[in-house]
């Protein structure tokens, strides 16, 4: 939405002083837009995180699996997994896991081709981690998709509210502060013929 009374030096500011009915609106609208907007960047981010996480809840199961040793069963005798079937494993396993805790949160990285690169070595603990690259491609899609969108609007990245006052009012917050609280404000403490309000 385009603005014209509130610019990113209000929003840095804190705060704004109400001197007519459309700033009050506009400010109004600003913070419910500004609340929707951090709603929406804390969400794709928190999603983001959790599918991350649970990857590696997911790694850790398939390696316990892959260690336990029994792949399958022939003719009621078990099929133990070979030695070196579980080293490949545990280096593909180390390797997701040093990439991941690097790349995704030491370097905060969110490039989908990246994600999916370093998700490849899942697939050494077993074939079903292929969803891993697939996964992590599509989630940072997503996530780039939302922070591009919200990077174009007023207060991005944190989206503060404004604290809304009027001159000569104790208001401190768009909570307690209406057009007609202001107006009668201004008729008490300055006596008008009300062409203004």
């Amino acid at each position: 939405m385009v603005y014209k009374y509130i610019n990113q030096e209000t929003i840095d500011s804190g705060g704004k002083n109400i001197t007519s009915p459309e700033m009050f609106a506009e400010a109004r609208i600003y913070n419910m837009e500004a609340a929707k907007n951090y709603s929406k960047r804390y969400n794709s981010h928190t999603i983001f995180n959790i599918w991350i996480i649970l990857q590696y809840f997911l790694i850790f199961i398939g390696m316990f699996l892959l260690l336990m040793g029994r792949t399958n069963y022939e003719k009621k005798n078990h099929v133990f997994t070979p030695g070196w079937r579980i080293a490949i494993g545990a280096i593909g396993f180390f390797a997701y896991l040093a990439l991941v805790t690097y790349f995704v949160f030491i370097k905060n990285c969110h490039e989908r081709w990246v994600l999916a690169l370093i998700s490849v070595p899942a697939i050494a603990v077993s074939l079903i981690f292929a969803i891993f690259p697939v996964g992590n491609f599509t989630a940072a899609y997503f996530y780039n998709k939302i922070e591009n969108e919200l990077s174009k609007e007023l207060g991005y990245p944190s989206f503060p509210r404004l604290m809304v006052t009027t001159v000569n009012s104790d208001a401190d917050n768009i909570t307690n502060l209406t057009f007609d609280s202001i107006r009668e404000k201004a008729n008490r403490d300055h006596p008008h013929d009300g062409t203004f309000l």
